[in-house]
């Protein structure tokens, strides 16, 4: 069967935002991005940037459940921390996992300019906080582990365009 939509799911920093983009723009699909619906919702309701666990559990289904939609439908890209595990079961759907080690991933997070500024605390409690978080709403399981996805790429030893390459050779290859 081939793929009809790409996921591209990682922790903080580990390059989803860039390589989902880059992808859209080579491959000529939609993107769509978990990061963005709550980044709105948050401006919508005055909530600081940092302050991200009190987005409603009801919220966080209802963007799972409607990226998880637009990859069935296909022609998209979508990123999102977990949306690769969201759709394991979905064949048609190329499911990629960016990794860095933590140090890497802290140093990129604190070159970032796009959002607010946060100390290396502040990263690894929103990671340890967004973890709990999903565990309670969805299952007590990881959901970046490598077994719920078809492509593993570790960014911090992979140059950007070499990780575009090898997912739209993947991608092509079905």
């Amino acid at each position: 069967m081939a793929y009809k939509s790409i996921t591209v799911s990682g922790l903080s920093a580990t390059g989803t935002t860039t390589t989902a983009k880059a992808l859209c723009e080579k491959l000529g699909l939609e993107y769509h991005s978990a990061g963005e619906f709550f980044r709105k919702y948050m401006l919508e309701h005055n909530i600081p940037l940092h302050a991200h666990l009190q987005i409603p559990d009801e919220l966080d289904r209802e963007i799972d459940e409607k990226l998880t939609s637009l990859a069935q439908k296909g022609g998209v890209v979508v990123e999102g921390r977990y949306i690769g595990y969201f759709t394991k079961d979905m064949d048609y759907v190329l499911r990629v996992l960016l990794t860095a080690d933590e140090k890497t991933r802290l140093q990129r997070a604190m070159r970032r300019t796009h959002t607010h500024t946060e100390t290396v605390e502040e990263i690894q409690k929103r990671e340890e906080e967004n973890d709990r978080k999903f565990r309670k709403i969805y299952a007590n399981e990881n959901f970046l582990d490598p077994k719920f996805f078809n492509l593993v790429i570790n960014t911090a030893s992979t140059a950007p365009d070499n990780v575009i390459s090898e997912i739209v050779e993947q991608f092509s290859q079905q």
